[in-house]
C-alpha cells in the first residue's frame, strides 16, 4: 500500500464492504472521478487467491472491473468462446459477472450499473472522503495492457463477450476500446500473463508526463 499511496499520491482510501466476509483485505482509492486503483491481500494462506498468487511467482495485476449497461447475452457470448463464468451474483443490489482468469488472462469483471455516472460506493460516507482528499497527481485511467499468450486471440474474445467493436491491430498485439479507455493485448514475456501495465494521465503536463513506477509488478505509466 506505501507502493500504492507513494507513487500515485494517494489520499485516504477505504475498505470494499464485501470483500471482508470473502476474507480479502483490501484499500481502495479514486483517481479521478470515476476510477479506481484497489490493491488487495487474501486474509488465508488456503485462499484462492494466495493461490494464484503462488502460480503467477507473487503480486500482480489480478482484476479488471468494468461498468456495463447490461448483462443481457453475456454468458451465452462466454459460453460460445469456450470461457467459464468464475462467479454470477449480486453486489449492492446490481448483476455482476466474473470470467475465469485461466480464460481471459485476469479476472474479469463485469457490472451492470446505471445510471453511467455513478458506482457502488457512491453513498459510502468513507468513499466520499476519499473522493475529497483523491490525488491530484493523475486524473484518470486511460489504458490498461493485459499479456496472453495470443494478445489477437485473447482481444477477440474479450470483444465478442462483452459486444464492443472489433479489436484493431498494433505494433505487437492488438487493442479494444472501452468508452474512452483503451485495453491493449501485448505478448506475454517469460510466461507471464495478466495486467502488466497501467496509464493514468498526468495532471502536471510539463513534469509529470513520462514518470513511471512499479505497483504490485505491475508498471505505472504516467501519459
Amino acid at each position: 500500500m506505501r507502493t500504492a499511496t507513494g507513487l500515485l499520491a494517494l489520499g485516504p482510501g477505504f475498505g470494499d464492504p464485501l470483500l471482508a466476509a470473502m476474507h480479502l483485505a483490501d484499500f481502495t482509492a479514486p483517481v479521478g472521478p470515476d476510477t479506481y486503483v484497489e490493491v488487495l491481500a487474501p486474509t488465508t494462506p488456503d485462499h484462492s487467491v494466495a493461490r494464484w498468487l503462488g502460480r503467477v511467482g507473487g503480486s500482480s495485476g489480478w482484476v479488471l472491473s468494468t461498468q456495463v449497461p447490461s448483462l443481457d447475452g453475456v454468458k451465452d457470448r462466454a459460453a460460445e468462446c469456450g470461457v467459464r463464468v468464475a462467479v454470477e451474483t449480486q453486489a449492492m443490489g446490481h448483476d455482476i459477472i466474473q470470467l475465469h482468469p485461466l480464460d481471459v488472462g485476469v479476472l474479469l469483471e463485469l457490472d451492470a450499473f446505471l445510471p453511467r455516472d455513478a458506482w457502488f460506493w457512491d453513498d459510502m460516507p468513507a468513499a466520499k472522503a476519499a473522493h475529497a482528499a483523491r490525488t491530484t497527481k493523475a486524473d484518470n485511467i486511460v489504458a490498461v495492457d493485459v499479456a496472453a499468450a495470443d494478445p489477437a486471440a485473447m482481444a477477440a474474445t474479450w470483444a465478442a463477450i462483452i459486444g464492443l467493436d472489433p479489436p484493431v491491430a498494433t505494433a505487437n498485439g492488438a487493442a479494444i476500446a472501452f468508452g474512452s479507455r483503451t485495453i491493449r493485448f501485448v505478448p506475454a514475456t517469460s510466461g507471464r500473463t495478466g495486467i502488466v501495465a497501467v496509464d493514468v494521465h498526468a495532471t502536471d503536463r510539463e513534469h509529470g508526463v513520462g514518470v513511471q513506477g512499479e505497483l504490485c509488478r505491475t508498471m505505472i505509466r504516467f501519459v
